[in-house]
């Protein structure tokens, strides 16, 4: 993976992208729980480069009500310097839209995004591109080190998305093709030859109970019993 420094630190950067070509598979999930499992053996960050959830979801204004939260967005495009990790949550640094405040523009240019995602504080920044523009996501994907590709095993979902699918497999060859929400349902055959291999990680269909659970309760999936299953796959993985 390419090195880089940030601004901040001699640390070396890293910038993982999780991204899907249909909307609803599971990206920002996903995406929060790879930063949960690289921070426990390292420093990393999350950071909304696409749709906004994250802030209203686990209410993020009442876990920094106190300690008080850093809009690093505002901070970005008012050409300020970051300065340490500051919304700190499951040891991750959390730079995401907050619901609370007056709205500042999303980043919708490629190389505005990496840069963001490259002076943010930690050796990781992992990026959610759910909802990004396809010309845009792929600007993202080329200047990233690791991408995922996420993908809901629900024939639904995966034949409308084929041909962009297709078209992300071939532009980024290197792409952890990642099955989210695998259960007992899914005909492994059928979703092999759909996929072209057998050579993607799987993530457990937690159920929407739990994911329901969760978010009433301000707390992530894996927090929960039922949920911890979701950051072993992914610890598996790494």
């Amino acid at each position: 993976m390419k090195k880089r420094r940030t601004d901040a630190s001699d640390v070396e950067k890293r910038v993982v992208s999780v991204c899907s070509p249909a909307a609803g598979s599971g990206v920002t999930l996903v995406a929060a729980a790879l930063a949960c499992s690289l921070a426990e053996n390292s420093s990393a960050a999350f950071a909304e480069a696409g749709t906004p959830y994250v802030f209203d979801a686990f209410d993020m204004g009442k876990k920094f009500l106190l300690s008080g939260f850093t809009d690093y967005f505002r901070t970005f495009q008012e050409g300020k310097a970051f300065r340490g990790p500051e919304n700190l949550w499951h040891g991750v640094n959390w730079a995401v839209h907050p619901g609370s405040l007056p709205p500042v523009k999303t980043l919708e240019d490629a190389r505005a995004i990496l840069r963001f995602a490259e002076r943010l504080p930690g050796a990781y920044t992992v990026l959610d591109c759910s909802g990004l523009a396809e010309d845009v996501l792929q600007g993202v994907l080329n200047g990233s080190d690791r991408i995922y590709l996420v993908v809901d095993p629900l024939p639904g979902k995966l034949i409308p998305s084929s041909a962009a699918l297709q078209r992300l497999k071939y532009a980024f060859p290197g792409a952890i093709l990642t099955v989210n929400r695998m259960n007992r349902g899914v005909h492994r055959r059928e979703l092999d030859a759909y996929l072209g291999t057998q050579d993607y990680l799987c993530l457990p269909d937690l159920g929407a109970e739990v994911i329901y659970k969760a978010e009433y309760a301000c707390v992530f999936p894996w927090d929960l019993p039922e949920g911890k299953r979701l950051l072993s796959s992914l610890k598996k993985q790494e």
